[in-house]
């Protein structure tokens, strides 16, 4: 799969310094492959049989081509590599209760990176973010994105340009053991009860436990010396509890 990809940032005109800044424009092309395999049966909504895995590998090159004012081509700007992958196995532990397993990581690398946040959910009608972890404030980031799903923590409890995410779901049907018959509501029928584990990190570098890591250094200073403070941070966040999934109205709620 080939791309090519045209950004346009403007900034926001609430102040009179932001209004004489001119928009910027990034331009870049990029190559994906993936590999998907398949073979998970649906047994109704957000319950299946079988397993699901994907692998993928994108290049994204970064380029300046003018057309309009002067003819110039630039393809000196930037590279970026991003590999991962996204394995899910449900197995049936009765003909309604289902288990699903998930594991899913992604790295990039290059002179450009994307920047991963753990913490929160897809699709959050109310998202927070962690404002005491720490952010790198060097590094040429080109893109941001959400590392899902780490439940009960703000997004941002922890960032990298690698992360890795395990999670776990026991998807429960309550309704259907009431009834041997088939259930005409769909609320009814897909009402479930989950309980979920989540475990996942993210990190700098070769291996999320490098000290030198943002997340374990931080700077003190003062107008005669500064001091830069190494600690150390567990960057492995666990998250555990129950919640609900329906469909209303067509829409699937959690």
């Amino acid at each position: 799969l080939s791309t090519i990809r045209f950004d346009r940032s403007v900034l926001l005109a609430t102040n009179i310094n932001n209004i004489d800044i001119d928009p910027t424009t990034t331009q870049r092309i990029g190559l994906k492959a993936e590999y998907v395999y398949d073979n998970a049966t649906p047994i109704d909504i957000n319950r299946y049989v079988g397993t699901r895995a994907k692998v993928y590998i994108e290049a994204l090159k970064k380029m300046q081509i003018e057309v309009i004012d002067n003819w110039n081509i630039d393809f000196a700007k930037g590279f970026m590599t991003v590999l991962g992958y996204d394995a899910r196995q449900y197995i049936g532990l009765d003909k309604r209760t289902i288990l699903a397993l998930r594991s899913a990581g992604a790295t990039s690398f290059g002179s450009e990176k994307i920047l991963f946040f753990l913490g929160g959910v897809d699709n959050w009608l109310a998202p927070q973010y962690d404002e005491d972890t720490p952010t790198p404030s060097d590094g040429n980031y080109a893109f941001y994105a959400l590392g899902a799903h780490l439940r009960g923590f703000k997004q941002n409890i922890r960032n990298g340009s690698s992360y890795l995410l395990f999670n776990t779901e026991l998807r429960v049907p309550v309704f259907q053991y009431f009834s041997n018959k088939e259930i005409r509501s769909n609320f009814l029928r897909t009402f479930q009860v989950v309980g979920f584990f989540d475990a996942g990190t993210a990190w700098f570098g070769r291996n999320p436990f490098d000290q030198r890591s943002p997340l374990n250094t931080t700077s003190v200073s003062n107008t005669k010396v500064t001091i830069d403070l190494i600690y150390a941070r567990d960057p492995l966040v666990l998250g555990y509890g129950a919640g609900l999934h329906m469909s209303l109205m067509g829409y699937q709620i959690r």
